[in-house]
């Protein structure tokens, strides 16, 4: 007969040197799986896309490269988006005497770090902070694959 201690299994309990959960035994073990080949050249492919796009957004914020070479890589409505806010930016930098030259703002983009998150198979979430020359900004991303392509379906600056 079984008693209700036998009946019990401990809880899963995080292990310090691993990072994974286990339990009591060889089966209440529980860790990520590898990712394979094809996992990681898309996640390879989409850091290398979300580094590039996030350092021409900040160029065409600036004035300095067209928004026309982003509409290969931005879905209809970020496109949009994005030259409404070039608009804009270029609007109030003609009007207002910030103390800075025009020509300095959202110049110097560099791109310091890119961080992404798999959602499913053909869409990533992405971060990024980009550094100027007198500010850093975050910038977020979403991109999907749609007929064998990446696309940013979500471009936020901050």
């Amino acid at each position: 007969m079984l008693t209700q201690t036998q009946l019990v299994r401990p809880p899963l309990a995080p292990d310090p040197t691993s990072g994974s959960l286990t339990g009591s035994g060889p089966d209440r073990q529980v860790s990520a799986p590898t990712p394979t080949i094809e996992e990681l050249a898309a996640a390879t492919q989409v850091q290398r896309i979300t580094r590039s796009v996030v350092q021409a957004s900040l160029e065409v914020l600036g004035g300095s490269r067209p928004l026309q070479q982003l509409a290969e890589w931005l879905d209809p409505p970020s496109y949009e988006r994005l030259q409404l806010r070039a608009n804009l930016v270029r609007s109030l930098n003609r009007g207002a005497s910030t103390g800075r030259p025009d020509h300095l703002l959202h110049r110097n983009v560099s791109v310091r770090s890119v961080r992404i998150c798999r959602i499913t198979e053909t869409v990533y979430e992405a971060s990024a902070v980009a550094c100027e020359n007198h500010r850093a900004r975050a910038v977020a991303l979403r991109l999907e694959r749609r007929r064998g392509h990446w696309r940013v379906t979500a471009l936020e600056i901050g």
